[in-house]
């Protein structure tokens, strides 16, 4: 069976992603891993938590209650899903989640940063098509 890795983070963006993943996965008969990093600083999630109303979680309650949700989606449209989480740098962790699972392909959302901005912010997007080992779908 094809299996996909999608990141998940809260942001509006991973959201879009998701569901591109969900339908690529009916479509293809794939299987999803939700996969959540945590940078070890008040990450993304965190923040989307606040912004949600959820300002009392942090991130370790937060990407738990991501997970569920997303595995929720994933069973209401009738796709197999498995959750993964890692500490560490975004991309490198999520290439790892998808050696480790042997994705044949990760979907991430991408924030629209201009090129000055992701020069010296970076981009987990930019950053993963350098280190996966497999094909990366880029959602906006």
């Amino acid at each position: 069976m094809k299996s996909f890795l999608v990141g998940v983070d809260g942001s509006p963006e991973s959201e879009v992603a998701a569901r591109k993943a969900i339908e690529l996965a009916k479509a293809l008969g794939a299987r999803l891993v939700l996969a959540h990093v945590s940078s070890g600083q008040l990450g993304a999630a965190a923040a989307y938590a606040a912004a949600a109303g959820h300002g009392d979680m942090i991130e370790h309650d937060y990407a738990p209650a991501l997970l569920a949700q997303a595995e929720r989606d994933c069973r209401a449209a009738g796709i197999a899903s498995d959750t993964s989480s890692g500490q560490g740098p975004i991309a490198e962790t999520l290439a790892a989640i998808a050696a480790h699972e042997k994705a044949e392909l990760v979907i991430v959302g991408h924030r629209g940063r201009n090129a000055v901005a992701r020069t010296f912010m970076g981009s987990v997007a930019d950053r993963l098509l350098q280190v996966s080992h497999c094909p990366v779908l880029v959602v906006r």
